[in-house]
Order: structure tokens, then sequence, then C-alpha cells
């Protein structure tokens, strides 16, 4: 299981668009997120400091799934004007944390 963590940036004045718009998470966009793999996946806010998380088998495969997936897209839209995805061009995703630490 990989463990990853990555980073965003909310812009200025958004959170309660953005909380709003987390509060209902489309359905179809977490039934594309299972079928990629992800588990446990979680985003935390501080400020305007954006912490993802989410348990993979096979990033790759994550990545290439949501890639090509119509409804990240949609999201991926609408997502835009309230964060700064902190896309890592190297991988297309947001840029990865180094883990520091893990209790089994």
């Amino acid at each position: 299981m990989e463990r990853v963590g990555f980073a965003m940036k909310l812009q200025p004045g958004q959170e309660a668009e953005y909380r709003r718009r987390h509060a209902a998470v489309w359905p179809e966009l977490l039934a594309e997120l299972r079928a990629a793999g992800a588990r446990n996946y979680s985003i935390y806010l501080r400020g305007d400091d954006l912490f993802g998380y989410l348990e993979v088998e096979d990033f790759g495969r994550f990545r290439r799934h949501m890639a090509a997936s119509a409804v990240n897209d949609r999201w991926q839209n609408e997502m835009q004007g309230l964060i700064d995805p902190l896309t890592d061009p190297d991988t297309g995703f947001h840029r990865r944390l180094d883990e520091v630490f893990h209790l089994e």
C-alpha cells in the first residue's frame, strides 16, 4: 500500500465555497476514485493550506485512471478559481509531500 500526501493552496476568500462543495462531493466522483484504487482519501484545511492524503496500491495506475476520467475533469473544472492545485509537472498530480513518520 502506498500512502500519498500532497499539498494544494486555497485561493483567498474561498474557504466557505470550498467547504460547501466538498460537503456534497459527487457520488460519481467518489465511485471513480474508488475504481482508481483510492482508499482513506482525506483533505485537511489550515488557513489557505490544503493537505490531502490517500492510499493506493499503485500510484501510477491511480494517476492514469484519474487523468482519463471525464468526471474528474469536470470536478477539476469546478475547483478552478477555488484552489491552486500545485501541480507537479513531472507527474501531473499535486506536489507530493515526503513521508517522515508513519505508525503502522
